[in-house]
């Protein structure tokens, strides 16, 4: 069996020749490796970039900077994918132990420690929330075990048994931009993604403005790893400027987007129809069964499988009493077993729980976008929901409670 392939890919807008230089540091261990340029780049600035990838495309940038993420990871056609942001260096550590990681059979995806960069080359921070910062960025390049939400700070999801490593990657935006830069950075992406809190403060403050804390700890870079920071971080960041290449692909924004689960819903989101496999039901008081429903996905949306991801789609339901009052609002959540395309149709043991007074009731059955709304297209089981056996078992010693229990259950 040969051994297993990586793909290395990034999403920049540069500086070209420093994004080259990181992106160096992977080359002998990297199968292949792709990026995907901001179109916004003047493109005799891309040179750099293109001597060292191995496919360069051009894609049309817009907000989140994210958006891009999955729509990079499917370029991709190694076994294994390791994406990079712009802004960061494999460690020498890393750079040896990645043949190793994706050689492991066990494991669908690793999360890998980032360490910042702080003052100079040789300084990290070293205490919360900086540390720890694992990252989702090493992936077995398979579609059904991924989910690209592409929000700012979630980029990706995966599924499956993974690892956690603590050979770094390096980030060095705390090095290249200068504070004020960074102050309306991160009150940028709060405004994209309001609300998130880390160590008692927003979270892109707490990150990006260390200046703000007295007294952060450091912890020292490993020497080997020094002078190629130093050298990745020197010298002109951009390169000469040369002619681009002829054949440059650019990408449409229907391509990338095909890739980015998270887009904004629309009304086409909420086009369902669910079917159930019976029109009627007995149930005992309070049991919880699976009913089968066909669920067919009639929008433009990608549901999501599992507790993967956004959007937050789930099946649920709501009990009504003969006279079509409300008993239950807000029923259990089932996941879909897999992701469901648009088109597509999937069959869901959807989870129910009866009432606990015996009598005729009405089982409405929907779909629900978490903390959203109902999608408003349910369907209605007929339920004859009976009185729950009760069995009273007593006896003088085990032996006659075991065997009272097998004549009655």
């Amino acid at each position: 069996m040969s051994p297993p392939t990586l793909s290395v890919c990034c999403i920049t807008r540069g500086p070209s020749r420093r994004v080259a230089l990181q992106l160096g540091l992977v080359r002998a261990v990297a199968d292949e490796i792709v990026v995907a340029i901001d179109d916004r780049i003047d493109p005799e600035l891309i040179g750099p970039l293109v001597e060292v990838a191995d496919e360069v495309v051009l894609y049309p940038y817009e907000e989140p900077v994210d958006r891009p993420v999955g729509w990079v990871h499917s370029l991709c056609r190694s076994d294994w994918i390791l994406w990079l942001d712009d802004d960061e260096l494999v460690s020498s550590r890393l750079a040896r132990e990645l043949e190793s990681l994706v050689r492991a059979p066990e494991v669908t995806h690793y999360w890998l420690t980032r360490r910042w960069l702080y003052g100079d080359a040789r300084s990290l921070l070293d205490e919360a929330p900086w540390t720890p910062d694992y990252q989702l960025r090493l992936v077995r390049n398979d579609p059904a075990l991924l989910w690209f939400p592409g929000i700012t700070h979630w980029p990706i999801e995966a599924m499956g048994p993974h690892g956690y490593v603590e050979a770094p990657l390096y980030h060095t935006d705390l090095l290249l931009n200068p504070l004020e830069r960074r102050r309306e950075k991160s009150s940028r992406y709060e405004r994209l993604l309001p609300g998130k809190r880390v160590a008692g403060l927003p979270l892109n403050h707490a990150y990006y403005l260390p200046e703000d804390r007295a007294g952060v700890a450091l912890a020292p870079v490993p020497e080997e790893d020094v002078a190629t920071i130093e050298a990745a971080l020197a010298g002109d960041p951009w390169g000469e400027r040369t002619a681009p290449p002829g054949d440059l692909r650019r990408a449409r924004r229907a391509e990338v987007d095909l890739h980015w689960h998270g887009r904004p819903a629309t009304s086409e989101l909420y086009r369902a129809r669910l079917q159930p496999l019976r029109a009627e039901l007995s149930l005992a008081a309070r049991e919880t069964r699976a009913l089968d429903v066909r669920i067919s996905n009639e929008g433009t949306h990608t549901w999501p499988p599992g507790l993967l991801g956004y959007p937050q789609i789930r099946v649920s339901y709501r009990w009504r009493r003969p006279d079509g009052s409300v008993l239950v609002d807000d029923g259990l959540r089932t996941t879909f077993p897999h992701a469901v395309r648009p088109g597509d149709t999937a069959l869901v043991p959807v989870d129910v729980t009866a009432p606990a007074k015996p009598g005729a009731y009405s089982l409405e059955l929907d779909l629900v976008h978490e903390h959203v709304r109902w999608f408003a297209t349910p369907v209605e089981v007929r339920v004859e929901v009976v009185p729950q056996l009760l069995v009273l078992l007593a006896g003088a010693d085990e032996n006659t409670l075991a065997e009272l229990a097998a004549a009655v259950c």
